[in-house]
């Protein structure tokens, strides 16, 4: 039998049959993807980089959609506003540039790590988090709050 170790091809000279290693490798990699990863409720339990870095990311993902519904309500609140509007707009946009950058930046020790998404995920959850409580707040003015740039429902 011959192995061509550049292709992973044996050949079986009897038989007259070559064999790939690729199919193995292949059927791994695929049974490997068909793996749910871990779910919300257990994250606590994690005991691998890769539940931890799903957890991490379905985390932030939560927290993300959480942000884009009271980014639309407000948004909905200032339709009588164009020029409030434009400016939470504006607002979102830099705010978004900031948290990616220092999420960057405060993740960028782990760069090369296995660890890395864990790291990211979570600062980006933190900021985002940070951010819906803030938004949240603009939607819980009272009538006559002269500091608040959304108007009551």
């Amino acid at each position: 039998m011959q192995l061509c170790f550049r292709c992973h091809v044996e050949l079986d000279e009897k038989a007259g049959r070559v064999t790939s290693r690729i199919t193995t490798y292949l059927f791994l990699t695929v049974s490997l993807l068909l793996v749910p990863p871990a779910r919300a409720e257990d994250c606590a339990k994690t005991e691998t980089q890769t539940d931890m870095n799903a957890c991490a990311a379905e985390a932030f993902k939560e927290t993300d959609t959480k942000l884009n519904a009271v980014y639309r309500e407000i948004i909905e609140r200032l339709k009588d506003n164009e020029e409030a509007k434009q400016l939470l707009i504006k607002a979102q946009r830099v705010w978004l540039q900031y948290r990616d950058a220092e999420c960057a930046f405060a993740a960028s020790a782990a760069r090369s790590g296995s660890i890395y998404p864990t790291i990211l995920d979570n600062c980006l959850d933190g900021l985002t988090n940070d951010r819906v409580k803030a938004l949240i707040s603009f939607l819980k003015c009272e009538e006559g709050d002269m500091g608040c740039p959304v108007p009551p429902e």
